[in-house]
């Protein structure tokens, strides 16, 4: 299942929002270098019509483009990010309740 926001998970229902963006971090952390470079592909995938589409305005009209291209990143790569850290939930879990 695609996750648009960290609340959204089961297993982190519990905690706060700073809580489930550290244990995310943490998750991310534990990927393996080749898991890195795929999400950073993906990302990358997914983000480069966007701000290729960019290229096409000038001047002032560029400017509604950039504040929509800078308010839908997030938009588009958290679900990836958050599906690739889904594997190591419950490790980072149990880390950051050992760092409290």
């Amino acid at each position: 299942m695609i996750y648009f926001f960290t609340s959204q998970i089961p297993t982190l229902k519990n905690f706060k929002v700073r809580q489930r963006q550290q244990i995310i971090a943490l998750a991310l952390a534990h990927l393996s270098p080749s898991k890195k470079i795929i999400l950073s592909v993906c990302k990358l995938a997914f983000l480069a019509p966007l701000f290729l589409g960019l290229a096409y305005f000038e001047g002032w009209m560029l400017i509604p483009w950039l504040l929509l291209a800078g308010l839908s990143y997030p938009l588009i790569t958290t679900p990836i990010e958050n599906m690739f850290a889904l594997a190591h939930l419950d490790k980072a879990i149990n880390e950051f309740k050992q760092g409290e």
